[in-house]
């Protein structure tokens, strides 16, 4: 019994070295490093009030046509159409 036990502890390390021989290794290529340089800029503070999600339009403001509401969308205000 203790050949089998042996023999069993052998091929678990045999098919323990076939499984991670064959790994890939680290490429450094795919490493994504396009923050990096907000980051750099950031690193003093990062209380700016700027987003990358909304980005306010250059340009004169033209109010689309109707009337004018007290309410607001987007810090602007909204018009309902005639």
């Amino acid at each position: 019994m203790k050949g089998m036990a042996f023999v069993a502890v052998l091929a678990g390390l045999g098919l323990l070295y076939v499984l991670t021989k064959n790994r890939e290794g680290f490429v450094a290529e795919f490493v994504d490093r396009s923050n990096d340089e907000r980051t750099e800029e950031l690193s003093t503070s990062s209380y700016t009030q700027d987003t990358n999600h909304f980005k306010m339009t250059k340009g004169p403001y033209v109010p689309p046509p109707g009337i004018e509401t007290p309410f607001r969308v987007n810090g602007y205000n909204s018009y309902m159409p005639n």
